[in-house]
């Protein structure tokens, strides 16, 4: 009898311990958050800077210019207005082909080749900047590799994309304007329609999206394209309320490959390439 007993005051002991041991290991494991916790208030309050929260937000840069980035869009009326004065944006010459000599005062770097005109290397059509009658290069395998992703995006939401006109060359350009213009009277052809040498269409870097027809406004594809084409490198080219920038009524259908990094500098900022290079877009 004694002896089970003495077992019995045995285990308990044991037991009494081991719940000891539990118990402090317990209250080490929440004194070791609570101490980390303490640490990490110390340190955000007093030891990290007002200003280091703004070092840590990513910085949008453009993958073709080194020299110049846009203004935040924060300012951006006032940058609409002041432009003309702040980067002497470059005017056509006698030729609407060339830039002005004023274009080497402005931020961006104008080159001409063949008789295409480039800033930080990209192309630039509009109606200020022709392309030659005889360039067809046919569509770019990078904007058509990256419509080809962004189609299958949104495929995955529901949404479906195809393009339903892509490069077009100076010829048939020539036709489709000439078609407006009959119908329409130039003015307004001018506003919908690029004469032919001046459509993006022949640089092979745009495309139209589903459709035409400005009942596309709205439509989930046309929501889905304005908030996601950046993403695989496209910007709107022709956005609503630049009409007297651009030259060209809002077409949401339309889009041009600029790369990714561009494509969000302009987009994120409410920019057209017109107000990011500080050029015209006017016939001569």
């Amino acid at each position: 009898m004694d002896n089970r007993n003495s077992e019995l005051t045995r285990l308990q002991k044991e037991r009494a311990a081991k719940m000891r041991r539990d118990t402090m290991q317990a209250y080490g494991v929440i004194a070791g958050i609570a101490l980390f916790i303490i640490v990490m208030l110390i340190y955000f309050l007093f030891f990290r800077s007002p200003g280091s929260q703004a070092a840590d937000l990513p910085k949008i840069v453009s993958e073709n210019s080194s020299s110049a980035s846009p203004e935040s869009s924060k300012g951006t009326d006032k940058k609409n207005t002041d432009s003309a004065a702040d980067a002497k944006p470059a005017e056509p010459a006698a030729d609407a082909d060339e830039p002005s000599e004023d274009s080497s005062k402005a931020e961006h770097s104008i080159e001409v080749k063949e008789g295409i005109t480039y800033i930080d290397g990209v192309l630039i059509v509009n109606k200020t900047y022709s392309l030659p009658s005889d360039y067809n290069p046919g569509i770019n395998a990078d904007a058509k590799k990256a419509f080809d992703e962004m189609a299958s995006a949104a495929w995955a939401d529901n949404i479906g994309l195809f393009i339903c006109s892509g490069f077009r060359s100076y010829q048939e350009q020539e036709t489709v304007y000439n078609g407006y213009a009959a119908n329409r009277g130039t003015e307004e052809a001018d506003k919908v329609s690029s004469r032919p040498g001046h459509s993006e269409h022949q640089s092979g870097l745009a495309m139209d999206v589903n459709t035409t027809d400005f009942s596309f406004e709205g439509t989930p594809e046309a929501i889905w394209i304005e908030q996601h084409c950046a993403d695989y490198g496209f910007i709107i080219r022709f956005p609503k309320g630049k009409e007297d920038i651009t030259g060209y009524e809002y077409e949401p259908w339309h889009i041009r490959y600029v790369g990714k990094e561009l494509a969000h500098t302009l987009m994120d900022n409410g920019l057209c390439l017109e107000e990011y290079f500080g050029i015209t877009s006017k016939y001569a």
